[in-house]
């Protein structure tokens, strides 16, 4: 369905917003199948898969699973049935959450760019660019771990799929595994697991020696082995997680 054909409205005025606002959640680690549907939604305020891939105007085939993808990110719920009905979460929810999430990654970068200041540390953080390369350095990380490996991840089911096998060997080799998750989402193997909502960016800690923060999509991130940083950045995660309480 021809989303201009929804709104009586100027149809160059509303294809621009459309694209507008397509684009943010893009950013926000959207897929372009799962902007179009949860844009659909919204407008739809319900609906079942096939109505709302329709509508959407994604291949039938695919409207499930992105939307599976969606309830799993937290933008979408769900209400078991015959067929499955599908909610939007309210927009001002989402962006309270997300507005929360950034305050608290621009936080840690003020924190630890004041302890670098006072104590003369060069950053020696380094990038990666793509996300099979990302992935490969998670990878790469939890295989070098010998004591401790913590994961914070609103994409573990993707970690998982690809490196499932190297959980099962570190919790074999004495590491503690600590995973911090969406509700609901199959986890690897683990010593300790932690739900939580509204996850934004990936953070992963090893042995408080190694570091790494990537954005939504896994497409980038930074990393480092500067003590300082490490430590500071993991006390940071650990705060936030006490704060909210969750067990």
């Amino acid at each position: 369905m021809d989303f201009l054909n929804i709104f009586n409205m100027n149809a160059g005025t509303l294809e621009e917003e459309y694209e507008s606002v397509s684009a943010i959640l893009r950013k926000l680690g959207l897929s372009e199948y799962e902007a179009k549907t949860y844009i659909a939604l919204v407008i739809m305020d319900r609906g079942s898969a096939e109505a709302i891939g329709e509508t959407a105007g994604i291949p039938r085939t695919s409207a499930y699973k992105v939307l599976q993808s969606l309830e799993e990110k937290g933008f979408v719920t769900s209400i078991e049935g015959r067929p499955t009905i599908f909610h939007p979460v309210p927009p001002l929810d989402i962006k309270m959450e997300i507005v929360e999430e950034i305050s608290e990654a621009f936080d840690k970068l003020n924190e630890v760019q004041g302890i670098l200041s006072e104590r003369g540390v060069p950053q020696l953080v380094f990038t990666i660019v793509g996300k099979e390369k990302v992935l490969a350095k998670i990878g790469e990380i939890l295989d070098s771990s010998l004591s401790s490996f913590i994961i914070s991840s609103p994409l573990i089911r993707v970690i998982r799929q690809v490196h499932g096998t190297k959980f099962r060997e570190a919790l074999k080799r004495g590491v503690e595994v600590t995973i911090i998750t969406e509700p609901f989402v199959k986890v690897p193997s683990s010593t300790n697991l932690h739900r939580r909502t509204g996850l934004l960016a990936t953070d992963v800690f090893s042995d408080g020696e190694i570091a790494l923060i990537a954005t939504p999509d896994l497409s980038l991130c930074g990393f480092t082995d500067n003590p300082f940083l490490v430590e500071h950045l993991e006390n940071f995660l650990r705060i936030s997680m006490e704060q909210l309480g969750q067990d």
